[in-house]
């Protein structure tokens, strides 16, 4: 067991020994080492040992990333919690037993891989889902140590510093140990490395590191840490912009590491070059970013100091923003120009990532330090996980720049979002405090998170030209029409699922924006009609009726489309006075019918190479059960807890 400060009295800040920060930024180091090789390696064990066929790779890689991140995003959460009750180096040290036990099950799948090919996939599913759990669990507790040591004047150097380390040990030293990848007995040796530094790592964090924070100091009283969290992100403008901002950073390193390493090996044959060749070529290139980084965190860690964090976080948005699109209009990746906007997102990382740290840990109150931190985790998994899954859906679909173009106008909207902050005069003084105490609505950053997939389609025809042209491109219109519906049934489940969220945590606010969220359901709903009668039919009413005659689950969803219309026309609050209150409830609750509808109508329209449509549904059966559950007057959580 990790050894730790006295429990009653914790180690105090200056008893924290100069060894010790050097053991941190090892840790720091050799953490990353981890999530960066398990990430780096995985395309090309796809590729060559699964035999993962060429046109499903990118969504096989996404679904790999996506299930290890859900999995991670619920058990990191839950750590950072209980980091605030029990300290954070045993956290530390079982993040390190979970990441070696990942690595040994690596070992087993590489063998199943090899035997049995696309078969073997579940096993290697557990392997991410473990060194991503392990690997993220050490830097977020690491980082959460620093915070409870630091001071507001000294933050900005500590955290930078573990930034550094952490850039250092995910980009420079992945980079040089993927080289041996092109070498006979390289791979083998790659995936054997994290099983070694994983127990370094744990006996090191044992032998070593001591906590500061008081466990007394862990969140008390009546309220639950969650809603804690919920009152001091609502109540700081900053933080509800740190927290967009985090939507985006988190995932810079994975989908850059990811989606560009299976661009070059996509490309590998036409330009004549073997694909472990092409792997090692990806490496040094995201080798180029963490320099990139590493230059640029001295520097945003000086900007940041003396100027407004709102203003560092736009303006490192705004550079990673436009390096993202510029490497988005290369054709070849095997150009070593493209080393340039690679360059211009590592900068822009470097002051947004700084700052994300710097600003979380300075506003969090200190007994709920690790669920802050731990919140911060939560909303850039949910990122993660969202920019993955539509990264490889992109990629698949329109081509592999197409990720980064979808990376880089989603941080163009978070830019706006800062600079609308800024616009209506919410800045910081000089001492980084905030100027104003006036509370700042989620509207404005609700509104543009659910644009973004309207602003991603529309962005990638703008910035190819294809608009100009007449089409969408490259965009197939099946796709366009899938994505469109896909995000309308999205929407609708998230607003179906509003009221039950409020109900479990208390947030009551969370029924301000369930009527803009249904409005974007419609709005999507519309999208993907008009993409049906224009795209694919002309408008040509005789060949529609052809297809719905063949294929009559489109009729389920026009049903729920005509459904859906009273609702979204009802949706103001002028039209529940003039209709009345019960019987306005009446109407908009054939919103349980339009989701079975869609839900139905999903399932028979998707090509059921994997299992979506299905989760879509079970999502609407659970929702419709509880909300059928509340009318007939039992308790969900008591049931649940018996159960």
């Amino acid at each position: 067991m990790p050894k730790s400060g006295n429990p009653s009295t914790g180690t105090t800040p200056a008893d924290f020994a100069p060894t010790q920060w050097n053991i941190i930024y090892l840790l720091m180091t050799v953490g990353a080492l981890v999530a960066a090789l398990s990430i780096s390696i995985q395309p090309l064990l796809l590729d060559k040992i699964f035999g993962i066929a060429f046109e499903k790779e990118g969504a096989v890689n996404a679904d790999i990333q996506v299930v290890a991140e859900i999995v991670s995003i619920v058990c990191v959460g839950w750590f950072g919690l209980l980091s605030d009750r029990i300290g954070r180096v045993r956290i530390i040290a079982t993040g390190f037993l979970i990441a070696v036990a990942g690595a040994a099950t690596s070992l087993l799948s590489l063998q199943m891989g090899l035997a049995f090919g696309a078969a073997g996939l579940v096993l290697f599913y557990l392997t991410r889902v473990l060194l991503t759990v392990g690997a993220d669990t050490v830097q977020l507790q690491l980082s959460t140590l620093v915070g409870d040591v630091s001071s507001r004047a000294n933050r900005p150097r500590l955290m930078g510093n573990l930034v550094f380390m952490m850039v250092f040990g995910g980009t420079m030293l992945s980079a040089i140990i993927m080289q041996m990848a092109d070498y006979k007995g390289g791979v083998f040796i790659i995936m054997c490395l994290p099983l070694l530094i994983g127990i370094a790592g744990f006996q090191m964090t044992r032998k070593t590191l001591r906590d500061v924070a008081k466990p007394q100091q862990a969140a008390t009283g009546d309220e639950h840490p969650l809603r804690q969290v919920w009152t001091v992100i609502t109540s700081d403008p900053r933080l509800q912009l740190a927290f967009a901002a985090a939507f985006y950073t988190r995932a810079d390193v994975i989908i850059l590491s990811l989606f560009f390493s299976l661009w070059c090996i996509s490309v590998s044959d036409l330009v004549g070059v073997t694909r472990t060749y092409a792997t090692a070529h990806a490496a040094v290139m995201i080798g180029l970013l963490g320099l990139a980084v590493l230059a640029a965190i001295p520097l945003w860690r000086s900007f940041i100091e003396r100027h407004s964090r709102i203003s560092a976080i736009g303006a490192s948005l705004s550079l990673a923003a436009v390096g993202y699109i510029w490497l988005g209009m290369f054709a070849n990746p095997f150009n070593w120009m493209v080393a340039l906007p690679l360059l211009m997102v590592g900068i822009g990382h470097a002051g947004c990532f700084v700052t994300l740290q710097v600003l979380t840990v300075d506003v969090s109150p200190k007994p709920i330090l690790g669920a802050m931190v731990g919140a911060g985790y939560l909303v850039g998994g949910l990122g993660t996980v969202m920019l993955v899954q539509s990264g490889g859906y992109y990629f698949d679909a329109l081509g592999p720049r197409a990720p980064f173009i979808l990376m880089g106008t989603g941080k163009m909207l978070v830019t706006l979002y800062a600079a609308w902050l800024l616009a209506n005069g919410i800045d910081e003084t000089c001492d980084h405090h905030l100027k104003s105490t006036r509370k700042v609505d989620w509207k404005p950053l609700v509104f543009l998170t659910a644009a973004l997939p309207f602003v991603w389609l529309i962005g990638r025809s703008v910035i190819e030209g294809y608009i100009s042209n007449g089409s969408l491109g490259e965009a197939p219109v099946g796709f366009v029409n899938r994505y469109l519906g896909d995000w309308a049934f999205t929407f609708l489940i998230i607003s179906l699922s509003m009221r039950p969220v409020q109900e479990i945590t208390g947030i009551k606010t969370l029924a301000k924006y369930r009527r803009m969220i249904g409005l974007f359901a419609f709005f999507y709903a519309v999208l993907h009609v008009l993409a049906y009668v224009t795209l694919e039919w002309a408008l040509n009413l005789g060949d529609m009726a052809s297809d719905i005659y063949k294929r009559p689950f489109i009729l389920l969803g026009l049903a729920a489309f005509i459904l859906l219309i009273p609702l979204a026309f009802t949706s103001a609050n002028s039209q529940i006075k003039k209709i009345g209150g019960k019987r306005w409830k009446k109407l908009h609750s054939a919103t349980y019918v339009i989701n079975a509808l869609v839900a139905l109508h999903f399932i028979l329209a998707a090509n059921h190479e994997n299992g979506e449509p299905y989760v879509y549904a079970a999502a609407v059966i659970v929702l419709l059960w509880y909300r059928f559950y509340q009318w007939r007057g039992g308790d969900v959580l008591r049931a649940l807890r018996i159960g």
